[in-house]
């Protein structure tokens, strides 16, 4: 047994290199930081060209007091993000790459040896020990994902990313590990095609027939841009290298599709679709063309294209090359039953058409991304639930050969409600590690996020899901008015709601409590009649207080003043 404090002192020295990368430097501070705030003890941090070697040593990455060890921990094979933590005698080993993996095993020592719990950007658990003592370590781990994004607009905190070893926010720093950056994200064909070229060049964009088959015509706007002309593809090729020469340091760049459908029917366009037997057949030629473009000055960059909709299914004879990502998006399916399981199998746009694609594009991709959904984008507030397919998706994933996931949760500006604290944290914890406990893991959030009032939103969890039955569907533009938000469900957890309120410890439990309970209070409006006497004033009373928690919008494409007057007049 390793004893790293006791009554306020210590004898353990955190080591580092002279030449420590900022994130080796940055976990350092956060290592003494969190070791100072659960003993109370005062830890140092040195470089190993200060320090002569000595057994109560906590050493952080390649350094002297490392090599000299000879601990048989070969760092290069833990790749950028790999970690292994290891006891040697009463010295601590927390080794990894200077890019990521030392830090990450610093925030794995701290979480799962420790008790450190990062729950929210705002709310952590930090134990307090007047002695704290480890047993014997030898963990090497390495995460199955290469990108890990717990997306959701809210909590896009550097800190709740590094900490919960998430590496794809845009507001991660060298110091926080940097993130797998993108130069550009989705649909992109906008800015590499632009649309000015409409006017001048009608034939660079989507030829469409009417309903009828017939009487083709280019089309403007926001639509596709024909993917067989080769001047389309020089262009595009011109504008991807002055992209990528404006953004040197990133890894990724997006050559997707446009959101939307229009997509080409040109003679060319539609022979080379039909021989793929899908519309991918163009993307993937497209891109692949890119990307043989810039393989050569661009090394380390991956071409990021989109299987999305009508390019969801895989071609039966073109294949990405190996610097091309492709990610397979689940927008269609049901999220109220694990993909394997989900009763609508047969159902085209459903999960059988989709389990088939994933693994039709697992056989022939490289790096095989997904763009998941964790939010209903119609109705932001109102219960999703979700969260028993989360941990069986994501391991479902990773058996069929898939590298990264994004899970793009509720993005309105500042949006709070719902559940989606927890399903952030639950998320960033899985795509870590994709087989963590994951009823403990839920239970852990709620006992530190709400407390004394744990027990009472646990049954609001549990309740929520045991009305998706095997013949209730959940998607994410879902009304307020489906089988699983029915009248008895929202008396029975307005009367949860009300214990849950009784037994908050504070004035911040009870807002956060109160803050979950719009989840109810908006669908109860969304229904209530027209004609209810009591509708106006139930109604006014939400909008007073979903403003007074900072919620700006209701769904993801419109702001509250769009909203809120709909709400009144019950077109909702």
């Amino acid at each position: 047994m390793i004893c790293l404090a006791n009554n306020r002192k210590t004898d353990y020295t955190i080591v580092i290199s002279a030449s420590a990368s900022p994130s080796i430097s940055h976990a350092a501070h956060e290592l003494k930081r969190f070791l100072e705030e659960i003993t109370a003890a005062r830890y140092n941090i040195a470089l190993d060209c200060d320090l002569a070697p000595k057994a109560e040593e906590i050493i952080i990455g390649d350094n002297s007091h490392f090599r000299a060890l000879d601990c048989g921990i070969d760092i290069e094979s833990l790749g950028d993000e790999g970690i292994h933590i290891k006891t040697v005698g009463k010295t601590i080993i927390i080794a990894g790459s200077d890019k990521r993996g030392a830090m990450y095993g610093v925030y794995q020592l701290l979480d799962e040896y420790l008790g450190c719990k990062w729950l929210t950007e705002d709310c952590s658990i930090i134990p307090k020990r007047t002695k704290l003592e480890l047993g014997d370590i030898d963990f090497r781990f390495i995460p199955p994902l290469e990108f890990r994004d717990p997306y959701m607009l809210g909590y896009n905190d550097p800190d709740f990313y590094a900490r919960n070893r998430c590496n794809a926010s845009g507001t991660l720093t060298g110091a926080t590990g940097g993130s797998v950056k993108y130069a550009r994200f989705v649909h992109t064909f906008d800015e590499l095609i632009p649309q000015e070229l409409q006017e001048s060049h009608p034939e660079y964009f989507a030829l469409r027939y009417d309903e009828k088959g017939e009487n083709p015509k280019r089309v403007t706007g926001y639509v596709q841009p024909c993917l067989t002309n080769p001047e389309v593809l020089e262009i595009a090729k011109k504008n991807t290298r002055k992209i990528l020469e404006q953004n040197p340091d990133c890894h990724i760049i997006s050559v997707s599709q446009n959101d939307n459908q229009t997509f080409c029917q040109c003679d060319k366009c539609r022979e080379i679709d039909e021989y793929e037997g899908s519309h991918a057949g163009t993307l993937l030629y497209f891109v692949n063309a890119i990307a043989e473009d810039i393989e050569k000055d661009f090394p380390n960059v991956a071409v990021d294209t989109l299987a999305y909709q009508y390019t969801r299914r895989p071609p039966k004879h073109v294949v990405p090359r190996k610097n091309v990502i492709v990610r397979l998006c689940s927008i269609e399916c049901c999220f109220g039953h694990p993909l394997e399981s989900c009763s609508l199998s047969g159902t085209e746009g459903g999960q059988a058409s989709f389990t088939s694609d994933l693994v039709g594009w697992s056989k022939i991709s490289n790096r095989l991304h997904i763009w998941d959904y964790t939010a209903n984008f119609a109705h932001s507030l109102q219960p999703f639930p979700d969260f028993l397919v989360l941990q069986p998706n994501i391991q479902y994933f990773i058996r069929h050969g898939v590298t990264g996931i994004f899970e793009e949760g509720e993005n309105s500006p500042r949006e709070y409600g719902e559940l989606n604290p927890l399903r952030q944290y639950v998320l960033a914890k899985l795509l870590w590690n994709p087989d963590i406990d994951y009823d403990l893991l839920v239970d852990e959030f709620l006992n530190g996020y709400f407390k004394g009032a744990a027990p009472s939103i646990r049954r609001f969890y549990d309740l929520m899901h045991s009305l998706v039955t095997e013949d209730v569907h959940v998607h994410i533009y879902d009304s307020p008015r489906q089988p699983y938000l029915s009248k008895e469900f929202l008396d029975e957890s307005e009367k949860i709601f009300d214990q849950a309120e009784k037994t908050a410890d504070d004035d911040l439990i009870l807002r956060r409590v109160q803050k979950l309970r719009l989840s109810i209070r908006y669908v109860r409006a969304c229904i209530t009649p027209m004609e209810d006497p009591g509708r106006a004033a139930y109604v006014e009373s939400l909008i007073a207080d979903v403003r007074s928690h900072g919620i700006t919008a209701y769904c993801e494409w419109q702001t509250a003043e769009y909203t809120e007057p709909r709400l009144r007049e019950g077109k909702i």
